[in-house]
């Protein structure tokens, strides 16, 4: 359970503190230091209503301090986006790590955000913090410029409720695209479009490069919202699919993952094929598809490329696994 935290609080969380101190520095963490954060500091953080505890049966496991900011040392870079809330302080009883906390107050944060229209949420972290860095990666935060004066990295997650209205899904076969565009389609009510089923004929017979061209551009057209999933990278429409998408998901798992999928779908669809799918497009593995999975991870660096310089202009979702990506949707 999260809550707001008060005065009574105020001795636990100082012990608390000095033990994940110490804790990080045996791990060589120098984030913060033994006068920091310190009874002082969360007394100022209830005095302006902003410290929250997550407690587990009824004591504190975790701790966040949440509130808007635009302090001089935030000014030193480019952020995304200006009507922000900013995260400080937050961290984790040491017996109670890797059990969530620190992801549900995470997500508690971005429920009040989106509640209260905030476009995204900031949070700072010590470039040794090897592990803070991970955690905002798989939590959807992107990593942003060094803040010098500070001797902190800005890390910032947008706010994705009621904002994500134009989408393009990115990955190798067997990640899940066309399940994922089906789900996104549902749930924020958005028509989806599934490339291959553009691209495909009856069995596995191409339209041709400019059929397919006109057709998604047909669609992107007279659908001013969507869900598109699919590469075809060297496809003209690629770029025009990014440019116009507000959203690009990027699934970047590994390629043991990625043939595991491609294994269940196979044996799900044996000798069929699927719903969404032209007549006699027969799911099978064969060599050559094999070869395009196996050769997938240059193409995922291209992407990787094309993504980054489109940093802070387009809303760009990175996940390495199932499960991260679920706990994600299931957030949404």
């Amino acid at each position: 359970m999260i809550r707001k935290a008060d005065v009574k609080d105020l001795d636990r969380l100082d012990a608390l503190s000095v033990q994940v101190v110490k804790d990080m520095e045996a791990k060589h963490i120098t984030q913060w230091r033994k006068d920091y954060p310190r009874k002082v500091h969360f007394e100022a953080d209830i005095a302006r209503d902003a410290l929250y505890v997550c407690t587990v049966e009824g004591e504190i496991a975790g701790v966040m301090a949440y509130y808007e900011e635009n302090d001089a040392p935030y000014r030193d870079i480019t952020w995304l986006r200006h009507k922000s809330m900013v995260i400080h302080r937050i961290f984790t009883d040491t017996r109670f790590q890797r059990m969530g906390i620190a992801a549900e107050m995470i997500y508690y944060a971005i429920d009040y955000a989106a509640k209260n229209g905030y476009e995204s949420i900031k949070i700072d972290t010590h470039p040794s913090n090897y592990r803070m860095r991970a955690f905002l990666k798989k939590h959807q935060f992107q990593e942003l410029d060094y803040i010098p004066s500070m001797h902190r990295i800005g890390y910032e997650r947008l706010i994705e409720q009621g904002r994500m209205q134009r989408i393009v899904i990115l990955g190798s076969s067997g990640t899940g695209k066309t399940t994922l565009a089906k789900m996104l389609g549902k749930k924020l009510r958005l028509p989806y479009l599934h490339l291959d089923t553009v691209y495909w004929d009856k069995n596995w017979t191409s339209i041709g490069k400019e059929a397919f061209t006109r057709k998604v551009r047909d669609f992107i057209k007279s659908h001013p919202k969507f869900v598109i999933d699919g590469n075809y990278a060297n496809n003209e429409t690629f770029m025009e699919r990014l440019m116009i998408a507000d959203t690009i998901i990027l699934l970047e798992y590994s390629r043991q993952d990625s043939l595991q999928g491609i294994i269940a779908r196979e044996a799900e669809y044996k000798h069929r094929y699927r719903s969404d799918m032209a007549e006699g497009c027969i799911e099978e593995i064969d060599q050559a598809f094999l070869h395009y999975v196996y050769g997938f991870a240059a193409k995922r660096r291209k992407m990787q490329a094309v993504m980054q310089s489109m940093r802070g202009k387009k809303h760009i979702l990175r996940f390495k696994d199932r499960s991260s990506l679920m706990t994600w949707f299931a957030r949404l």
